[in-house]
């Protein structure tokens, strides 16, 4: 398994196979003082999963950090588990869209911030954004 995508939206859904974004594909969020709570926030993944990760379960962490990467305890976990659907040519991947969506996420200061995706303890990708007062 690997991504292919991997950003951050106001909220997202995965509705019949279909990936739905609100407000995605930012790097920055802004708040007038800290700490800072934001309602809203989705990790939006795209999954690449091949014939030799079909029919069993794929642990996936969803993980927020500060920029020295200490746990803010915020995360997600769940199994992914794909299969083979008839249509498909022998040897051929899946793309599966996810979503991790978390809401009133408290960030304690301004500054940089990163999700960590990670599978099996393999980190598969980064997301990084900041948090910043307004100019």
């Amino acid at each position: 398994m690997k991504l292919t995508a991997a950003f951050l939206a106001d909220a997202a859904q995965v509705t019949a196979g279909k990936l739905y974004v609100l407000g995605g594909a930012f790097d920055t969020i802004t708040a007038r003082r800290f700490p800072a709570v934001h309602r809203s926030l989705a990790v939006v993944l795209v999954a690449e999963v091949g014939p030799g990760d079909r029919n069993r379960d794929l642990p996936i962490r969803v993980q927020l950090l500060d920029e020295d990467g200490g746990d803010l305890g915020v995360e997600s976990q769940g199994n992914l588990r794909v299969g083979a659907p008839s249509a498909l040519p022998a040897g051929a991947s899946s793309l599966v869209p996810l979503v991790s969506a978390f809401g009133n996420v408290r960030f304690p200061t301004a500054g940089g911030y990163v999700f960590r995706i990670s599978h099996e303890d393999e980190e598969l990708g980064r997301i990084p954004f900041r948090l910043r007062e307004p100019a």
